[in-house]
């Protein structure tokens, strides 16, 4: 199986910090763990991406699961990072196509329904993804009139629910 890559940013102070989002999948009894100091929301993450996944017609896959939030060092914190995992699980189980997702970035907070809600720091995480040169980028539609403010180089895909990626 496959290990797949997708990028997200954090807010980080008055700026961002990229994150890169890497998922490994393994023969073994099912487990889903995240590393790379998650804070607890997170951490709780793992109930909202198993039902976003089910319950928007993918397959969560049964295997050992492994995601780990680069880098190790940085703590991160907040919701955003639900769409960038459950991407990169569907990309490392083979339901997205890791070619489909090279050069793009994703930001979200997970519904249990798949429902892609709004967050904050967009415009923080906007300015970081153009400093490392991603220009398509994943949004919850909820976000977009704030994205609007910096687009000017950038290409919003804002986006409502799981299965519409």
């Amino acid at each position: 199986m496959p290990t797949s890559k997708v990028y997200s940013a954090i807010p980080y102070g008055f700026d961002g910090h990229l994150v890169a989002v890497e998922c490994d999948m393994n023969r073994g009894l099912p487990s889903f763990s995240i590393v790379g100091l998650p804070n607890r929301a997170i951490d709780e993450s793992r109930q909202r991406i198993r039902s976003a996944i089910t319950n928007s017609l993918f397959t969560f896959p049964p295997h050992k699961i492994t995601v780990n939030l680069a880098p190790a060092e940085l703590h991160k914190t907040g919701t955003q990072l639900d769409l960038p995992i459950a991407i990169s699980i569907l990309s490392s189980s083979n339901q997205l196509l890791q070619s489909n997702l090279d050069n793009k970035a994703f930001i979200g907070e997970l519904a249990l329904s798949g429902e892609i809600r709004p967050v904050k720091g967009i415009i923080n995480a906007l300015e970081t993804f153009r400093r490392n040169g991603i220009k398509q980028i994943y949004i919850p539609a909820a976000n977009s009139p704030q994205a609007q403010l910096v687009a000017r180089d950038l290409n919003i895909y804002p986006v409502k629910t799981l299965r519409e990626l």
